[in-house]
């Protein structure tokens, strides 16, 4: 059994509009009635919690250190640097030339 399109759009808006409509009119729950054994609640307290005072915590050293320990030259990012070596003048061309420059000095980083 095939349904037309149309007959199958008017069929479901139908129903939507029905659940619509029984929603609409469905009664309240009653509120259920106070319990005659209730205790009243407790006072709240005299300072909203927000502006209580923290209480203080003792200061203690760290447990392990925050970074592992760094070799001379190394930084966060790589701490086992490679060893610093004596800085040796680099030339232009191969050592047998004669009119051979040094090169300029990098900049520092």
């Amino acid at each position: 059994m095939v349904i037309p399109r149309r007959a199958g759009l008017l069929i479901l808006i139908g129903l939507a509009a029905a659940g619509g409509a029984a929603w609409r009119l469905r009664q309240a729950e009653p509120p259920s009635p106070p319990q005659a054994t209730a205790k009243p609640a407790a006072a709240p307290p005299v300072q909203p919690i927000v502006h209580q005072a923290t209480p203080a915590t003792q200061w203690r050293p760290p447990a392990r250190p925050a970074l592992p320990p760094m070799k001379k030259g190394g930084d966060s990012w790589r701490p086992d640097a490679a060893p610093v070596v004596a800085k040796v003048e680099i030339q232009r061309g191969a050592p047998d030339i004669p009119d051979a420059q040094p090169l300029p000095r990098p900049p520092d980083p």
